[in-house]
């Protein structure tokens, strides 16, 4: 596998276990269709049949994060999750004592050599959080063997977002999760002062 994410590094001043990788490769393509890109790339054609209620056959796309308020660089599939994405950011929560509390998980499909696409969407996603002030963080969790796994924490307004980038053979799959600390009542607003 190609080192996707070696060029970003030192622009924005890690891992998945192999189970993980091939469940998230598992449930990306079953969870996305094959789509046209506008690349000047001629379009690929789903074999799939389009899920009732789906417009025109196309699979949503999402512009941004709902959770953060982030726009991505480009639109993204929004990804179901077995367990196993909350189950790897849980892993990695439990080093910094925080736990997950809601998640989101999106991915896009890309050509095997094509990089630029990939640092676009990268550092394009990755900027749009600087910009809406997020201070990010990169983190090296030990429950991340995957040297091509990045995992950051962004800070904004006393909370704190878990999020990390993986790629796969042909696609990237970004999860986050909002998090809180460990010891926090599950029931009691993060924002709730203390009397």
């Amino acid at each position: 596998m190609r080192s996707p994410f070696r060029s970003l590094l030192s622009v924005l001043t890690s891992a998945a276990p192999a189970g993980l990788l091939a469940a998230a490769l598992a449930v990306w393509s079953v969870a996305t269709p094959a789509h046209a890109e506008d690349h000047g790339k001629p379009a690929a054609k789903a074999d799939a049949k389009a899920k009732p209620g789906a417009k025109n056959g196309k699979a949503k796309l999402m512009l941004g994060s709902p959770m953060t308020k982030v726009r991505f660089s480009e639109p993204a599939f929004p990804l179901t999750d077995d367990g196993t994405y909350r189950s790897f950011m849980d892993r990695i929560l439990d080093e910094y004592g925080r736990r997950c509390v809601r998640q989101e998980q999106f991915g896009w499909e890309i050509a095997k050599d094509d990089q630029e696409r990939l640092d676009y969407i990268f550092q394009g996603t990755m900027a749009n959080y600087g910009r809406l002030g997020y201070l990010l963080g990169e983190i090296h969790p030990k429950s991340v063997t995957d040297p091509e796994t990045l995992a950051f924490l962004a800070d904004r307004n006393k909370e704190r977002y878990l999020l990390v980038w993986t790629p796969l053979e042909s696609s990237v799959l970004f999860m986050m999760c909002d998090t809180a600390a460990k010891d926090a009542k599950a029931d009691q607003p993060k924002s709730a002062p203390k009397k």
